[in-house]
């Protein structure tokens, strides 16, 4: 009798433990993909890699919340679009076809990191440093394609999936490698952007993207010595930005916004910047 009683406690407790088990992860924002031609990648596939990239990103995000984010297909270039859903959801598009899932982690993670760059609060390069969050959302990506491959190693969607992972850190390094995303030798970075501050300032994709590109590698070093610092990104555009203003203003409101624990990497961002090397 007492055991019989001992066993009906023990699943007791279980019934009591499992809802927090299964609860215990909330994700950050619910991905809501709509058909559409995605090659030979189901929609149901697309799911479950956007997924993946949730549950990869969410430790270094905080504790933001962007609620349903509708993920459409576009036959361009991927973006965050400034209009809503009818419910307020956010529109993500993204300019893949077929399984190409380090593709799909890559703009997808760079999508997520303009939501928390609050993008929608300077929309169409209002403050004129745009291409400043082009480069920082560049380096999260970047950064989020070596945390995929990892998670995929032990935690893919299917168990099939498991072989891919490779393919990720493959993807990220072959970024990281390509010529243009290096300084000309003897180049100081403070140098580089005063060269280019112009026309960054009128055109956040210039060149291709080279410019955001080669930034992006800098901002990449400086984060994956701290990765919880990603979180700051939550605090970029809080500004008065409404009007056209200075790289200088723009990282500094960034710097004020964010939180003392978090201002660290805003600052090293400005000394490379802005102050002679």
């Amino acid at each position: 009798m007492n055991y019989i009683r001992r066993l009906f406690s023990f699943f007791c407790l279980l019934l009591v433990l499992l809802p927090a088990q299964l609860y215990a992860f909330a994700p950050p924002a619910q991905i809501k993909v709509e058909a559409a031609e995605w090659g030979d990648a189901s929609p149901e596939d697309v799911q479950a890699v956007l997924n993946s990239v949730i549950e990869t990103i969410s430790p270094y995000i905080a504790t933001r919340h962007f609620g349903t984010v509708i993920v459409r297909h576009s036959t361009d270039v991927p973006r965050s679009l400034n209009e809503k859903g009818a419910n307020g959801e956010y529109i993500v598009q993204l300019a893949v076809s077929g399984r190409q899932w380090a593709q799909f982690a890559y703009q997808f993670s760079h999508e997520m990191c303009h939501l928390m760059s609050n993008y929608d609060l300077a929309p169409n390069n209002v403050s004129h440093q745009q291409w400043f969050e082009e480069s920082l959302c560049e380096a999260f990506s970047l950064f989020s394609l070596e945390k995929m491959g990892k998670q995929w190693e032990t935690n893919p969607p299917y168990p099939n999936w498991q072989e891919y992972a490779p393919h990720f850190s493959e993807y990220e390094r072959d970024n990281l490698q390509q010529a243009h995303r290096k300084l000309p030798d003897g180049m100081k970075l403070s140098d580089w952007y005063q060269q280019n501050s112009s026309l960054l300032s009128v055109d956040p994709y210039a060149q291709d993207r080279h410019l955001n590109e080669l930034l992006s590698n800098r901002l990449l070093a400086i984060f994956v010595i701290a990765p919880d610092k990603w979180a700051a990104i939550n605090y970029l555009n809080l500004g008065d930005d409404s009007s056209a203003t200075s790289l200088d203003k723009h990282l500094q409101d960034w710097q004020d916004n964010a939180p003392p624990d978090l201002r660290a990497p805003v600052e090293s961002i400005r000394q490379l910047l802005l102050k002679p090397q």
